[in-house]
């Protein structure tokens, strides 16, 4: 029966015909069910099983042939709000709000948004959260979308993939997989956006006190919080460290006191083991955008109080709750978290407690720099009454969600260390900034970053990517950093223009050197570095800040 749906599937996405032939310009196909490439047996799971995602394209303002899409993926989405609409609608930047996937589409490309929902499985019954499901399961969908997608677009170019934050992992798994497995991607550029490529983090206090707390309250909005963003299969891959991990044997919520470093959930060291195995793509040319500091700016103190108040559980009854980020380097028995029931005022019973300490090489993740997320949006839309109290309770707004060393893939131990285009990123390219901003956040910089890999991918020109010279960091601040590769041709000249098209500098580059650092130009603005041999050229765009 698996089988049967498998092919059904398979043959309405091929011959479904909103994806042949030319479309009216502007035109929305419809919701589109599409079922993974093959199964996937999750680590827990005693079968394998199909994912099953939807789609939906829209069409360019300018045709209506599906020549040039942009594949972009949904997110962590465990309650299913990224719904379609609502993953197109949230690619906005500036302000006033510039929807970034109608601009994309008035330029003649056309966007293929998938989302993984939340259905009820076929072939046991059972309800799985799609944006929470196993990262593996959903990157064999993506998988089977761009067989889908390759057999029916138009010319000779190659597809963008963008994957938002677990999207980053889904499409690294599915794209990694096809080229390991015989398959074309067609792929020329894919899109890691502030991507948990070396895990993910949620305060370990907050999992702690939401663990605690749905357990003595039974309360059904912070059971739903625990199960669907901390317990399902995505989370456990993502996180890189789990408040299970640290649980007394036959206790649901107690810590077990010699357990107070990070530890991973096992299946994270499982997917982990699996993606690192196999790497990155090959075929697409892959570059980075991290929503965290390059120049190491903290999110926040480590140690810092983020929550120190009494929640009323009603009819007398409350809960004192007290919540810290995890502490700086090398420091143990550090009190993260203590709650304690009351009633009447008078606490009852025996407090929680529960304990963190850093390792020595690194203070604790919550406050380190990177992508952060408010505490408030873990709650949802519509937050329970106690789940208000905890909101207005806060001190502390956001946390370090994505860690700037995981969204570029960078292996070092140290958290807090900033980024200066010397350290080995397994992308091709990637942009950042000074600032710590909130998780999938889209600036007029990250746009034109974005805008001109776009570009290069669809010149689909046999020399643009030929010429194997990459720039390390954007923005550019005093310094500009080169990766050179094949420049054995011959010297490499280099202009660098500004947004007028004015030179401002030029240098010469000799076949045998590695890698070489130029002075930034003086001025802040947009600047164009021209890299150019007897046989080859290439063309890069970077920002100077001061």
């Amino acid at each position: 029966m698996k089988y049967f749906f498998f092919f059904s599937a398979l043959l309405f996405s091929l011959l479904n015909p909103q994806i042949s032939g030319a479309q009216t310009p502007g035109s929305v196909g419809p919701i589109t069910p599409v079922t993974s490439y093959t199964a996937f047996q999750g680590y827990d799971e005693s079968a394998p099983h199909f994912g099953q995602g939807e789609y939906q394209i829209f069409y360019d303002n300018i045709d209506g042939v599906l020549d040039k899409p942009i594949i972009v993926l949904d997110g962590f989405d465990p309650n299913d709000d990224g719904s379609i609409s609502n993953i197109y609608d949230f690619m906005v930047y500036n302000d006033p709000s510039q929807n970034y996937l109608d601009e994309l589409r008035d330029t003649g490309i056309d966007i293929v948004i998938l989302n993984f929902p939340t259905y009820t499985r076929p072939d046991d019954g059972q309800v799985i959260r799609g944006g929470a499901d196993y990262i593996e399961r959903n990157g064999l969908i993506l998988v089977q979308l761009i067989e889908t997608i390759k057999s029916t677009m138009s010319g000779g170019g190659d597809l963008v993939v963008v994957g938002p934050s677990m999207g980053g992992l889904v499409s690294r798994y599915a794209l990694t997989y096809m080229e390991q497995n015989g398959l074309d991607s067609r792929t020329g550029l894919w899109i890691s956006f502030d991507a948990p490529q070396r895990g993910a983090n949620i305060p370990i206090s907050f999992q702690y006190v939401i663990n605690y707390m749905a357990e003595l309250t039974g309360d059904p909005g912070l059971l739903d919080i625990r199960n669907s963003q901390l317990n399902a299969p995505a989370a456990q891959q993502m996180l890189l460290d789990h408040y299970t991990t640290h649980l007394q044997d036959g206790s649901p919520y107690l810590q077990d006191p010699a357990k107070m470093l990070p530890e991973a959930h096992a299946f994270r060291n499982t997917f982990m083991n699996t993606m690192n195995t196999m790497g990155y793509p090959t075929r697409p040319t892959n570059i980075s955008i991290a929503n965290g500091s390059l120049n190491a700016t903290n999110i926040e103190s480590p140690g810092a109080l983020v929550m120190d108040t009494n929640i009323d559980l009603g009819s007398g009854f409350g809960m004192n709750v007290r919540l810290h980020f995890t502490p700086d380097a090398g420091i143990s028995n550090y009190e993260i978290d203590y709650a304690q029931a009351t009633f009447g005022g008078t606490p009852q019973g025996d407090p929680f407690y529960a304990y963190a300490e850093s390792p020595a090489y690194t203070a604790g993740l919550d406050s380190s720099p990177g992508g952060s997320v408010l505490f408030e949006s873990l709650f949802g839309e519509n937050p329970t009454d106690l789940q208000q109290q905890v909101i207005d309770a806060l001190q502390v707004d956001a946390f370090s969600f994505i860690p700037t060393l995981s969204s570029l893939g960078i292996d070092e131990n140290d958290w807090y260390n900033p980024v200066d285009g010397s350290e080995t990123t397994p992308f091709d390219d990637y942009f950042g900034n000074d600032i710590n901003e909130q998780h999938l956040t889209l600036t007029q910089e990250t746009v034109d970053f974005v805008n001109a890999a776009i570009d290069a991918a669809h010149l689909n020109t046999a020399n643009h990517n030929t010429l194997a010279v990459r720039l390390l960091g954007n923005p550019v601040h005093d310094k500009i950093v080169l990766s050179l590769g094949n420049t054995a041709d011959g010297v490499c000249n280099i202009q660098i223009f500004n947004s007028l098209g004015r030179k401002v500098s030029a240098y010469q580059i000799q076949p045998d050197q590695a890698g070489i650092v130029l002075p930034g130009p003086q001025i802040a603005g947009m600047y164009f570095l021209s890299i150019r041999n007897a046989k080859q050229e290439k063309m890069i765009k970077f920002i100077v800040k001061p």
